[in-house]
């Protein structure tokens, strides 16, 4: 059974989250806490997922190393008020597969914890009205020891090299194409982008031009009415496809 644990530190929203969860994730094992009994480590249990709400990127760090002490998540992903509250995408600890506002509707929520308990990340960028896509660009990570420091290079992708297509007997690809409105070439460029490749990658693993690559994305993200690959793997995901990624079956590590 998954374990998911929030911590807020306001009761209705913990309570609300925790309903919302119940709701869509029935089969999930649902804990909550304030961050009094996070950092005193009243309550130590590990976890697959740690949903941290944050109030400002200078004590997100801290809040998260109460968190790897005590609770020990498999995955971290961080709510916050304002995209001003979160780190930069750059100095985002290891850990951190995501981040939510909390202006976000259930419906994102749930595909964003969704998606982030299959192995993939969900990072929304603020971005300009000019700018069309989210793509991070790989930042050099700084040697430390820490469990927390930053590898802006394992934050977008935590995928290993696979045969193509999926080998997921639960997940159709061609139903899953129908039911995004996709060709299925324009499905597996998706499916690529939301395990993090770069069109690059894309067009290396499917053994087609860049240019190519980038006029099936453009052209997906048309067909679903929207503006980048992080929009892109939520309308995705909230209409219930798995973008060939496994159903999830995680085992505790503790």
């Amino acid at each position: 059974m998954t374990t998911i644990i929030i911590v807020e530190p306001h009761t209705l929203f913990r309570l609300g989250i925790v309903r919302l969860l119940a709701d869509t994730l029935p089969s999930a094992e649902l804990l909550s806490m304030d961050y009094e009994s996070m950092e005193t480590g009243l309550q130590t249990r590990c976890c697959e997922l740690l949903l941290l709400s944050v109030p400002s990127a200078k004590a997100c760090l801290k809040l998260l190393a109460d968190a790897h002490r005590s609770l020990q998540p498999s995955a971290v992903l961080l709510i916050a008020e304002s995209h001003y509250a979160l780190p930069a995408l750059q100095d985002m600890p290891a850990g951190v597969m995501g981040h939510l506002l909390k202006t976000a509707t259930p419906e994102l929520m749930a595909a964003s914890i969704n998606l982030v308990l299959a192995g993939g990340s969900c990072f929304p960028s603020p971005a300009p009205q000019h700018q069309t896509t989210a793509m991070a660009t790989p930042v050099t990570p700084p040697s430390s020891p820490s469990p927390f420091q930053a590898h802006p290079d394992k934050l977008i992708t935590s995928y290993e090299p696979i045969r193509w297509p999926p080998a997921d007997p639960e997940t159709n690809h061609l139903d899953e194409a129908r039911l995004l409105g996709l060709t299925p070439r324009q499905y597996e460029v998706l499916v690529l982008l939301a395990r993090g490749m770069t069109i690059k990658g894309v067009a290396r693993q499917l053994n087609i031009s860049s240019a190519t690559a980038k006029a099936h994305a453009e052209t997906l993200y048309m067909r679903m009415n929207v503006h980048n690959r992080n929009e892109a793997v939520y309308h995705a995901v909230s209409k219930g496809a798995r973008l060939g990624m496994p159903n999830t079956h995680i085992e505790k590590a503790c």
